[in-house]
């Protein structure tokens, strides 16, 4: 019988969960951590995404010990999450604030101005999205407007699902 299994990682809007799987699909094991949602303001919505990243690092350990497997079993991790989220980082890696999240509402001022500014039809032909609040160009102008001292000191520009990738492989 082969050890190789999968693990796959999702951050989700609540929670971040941790799955295991053999190579025919079967569940050896799965963890769920909850993800705590901030509203400081209204229409606002952000995580912290070293919440995320710590609850991956406690989930992983407690997938592989109910699958009674060790790190060495793992043919492939996979990463997803919701989107998009948008996580400004720093040089060191570090998040300069939380994220804003796909259902943030605050940038509607710029949303309306992207509109006026762009072409949305051509937006959606190239891109397949609309100019909506899910938007990242509207949400990185209200930074911009809103934070430029965060905005000036970040080095990427990542989604959830990306900030994880990075936090393992230490690839941007």
């Amino acid at each position: 019988m082969s050890s190789a299994c999968l693990l796959g990682i999702d951050i989700g809007t609540t929670a971040t969960k941790v799955i295991m799987i053999d190579a025919k699909g079967n569940i050896l094991a799965e963890v769920l951590r909850p993800a705590t949602l901030y509203s400081p303001n209204s229409n606002w919505a952000e995580e912290d995404a070293n919440q995320w990243w710590d609850n991956v690092c406690q989930a992983i350990p407690e997938c592989l010990s109910a699958a009674s497997r060790r790190a060495s079993d793992l043919e492939a991790i996979g990463v997803s999450g919701m989107v998009p989220t948008l996580i400004l980082v720093d040089e060191s890696g570090q998040p300069l604030r939380r994220s804003i999240q796909q259902n943030d509402a605050r940038s509607h001022i710029e949303i309306d101005y992207f509109k006026a500014h762009t072409n949305p039809e051509d937006v959606f032909r190239r891109t397949g999205s609309a100019i909506t609040q899910q938007s990242i160009g509207p949400k990185l102008l209200w930074i911009s407007k809103n934070q430029p001292d965060l905005l000036a000191k970040t080095k990427w520009v990542m989604g959830s699902y990306d900030y994880i990738n990075y936090k393992l492989t230490g690839q941007p």
